[in-house]
């Protein structure tokens, strides 16, 4: 269920906590993922966030590891998860530029909205990304999201005000995709 041709979807790892304390410091890999303030994280902060969601009904978090050697190359999560509307959020990011473009975020796309679906019962994964993001775009409007809408002047980013786009997935149309 969570193990694809190169990448697994996995728990964190002791000294986990560290690399992505590392990686954190990447402008080029961090500044895509958040929208807001961008605080420093220890190698414990990291820990932290894992190890709350393993016990959180709202978010999910996972590592991304390769399968051929277990080496942590990311992570993938569903957050603000919604009982009641079976809706989540997508998130995912892959600290090294060395480890994009390779299909492995493809893969994870897979794994998670298979898991989401499948497992939790989701209706609908929906994500934000920058239009600029274009590797991004490309991955997710691959598996099948569909762009929503657009949010104008949302982010300041870079020294200037840029948009942020929305895009979803339904449970019936990624089914219907695997058929």
């Amino acid at each position: 269920m969570f193990i694809g041709k190169n990448v697994k979807l996995s728990h964190y790892h002791e000294g986990d906590g560290k690399d992505f304390a590392d990686w954190q410091w990447d402008d080029a890999f961090i500044n895509l993922l958040s929208d807001d303030v961008i605080h420093p994280f220890s190698a414990e902060n990291w820990e932290k966030i894992f190890r709350n969601s393993a016990n959180d009904n709202e978010n999910v978090e996972f590592t991304v590891r390769k399968v051929v050697d277990d080496s942590l190359i990311g992570f993938v999560s569903l957050t603000n998860i919604s009982v009641r509307n079976h809706s989540c959020e997508l998130g995912i990011g892959f600290p090294k530029e060395e480890d994009r473009s390779k299909g492995y975020g493809q893969e994870t796309l897979s794994l998670i909205l298979d898991y989401g679906f499948n497992n939790l019962n989701m209706h609908k994964i929906k994500l934000s990304v920058f239009p600029f993001n274009t590797a991004a775009v490309k991955a997710y409007t691959k598996v099948g999201f569909i762009k929503e809408g657009t949010s104008k002047n949302e982010v300041f980013y870079d020294g200037k005000w840029v948009d942020s786009d929305h895009y979803a997935i339904f449970q019936e149309d990624w089914f219907a995709s695997r058929q």
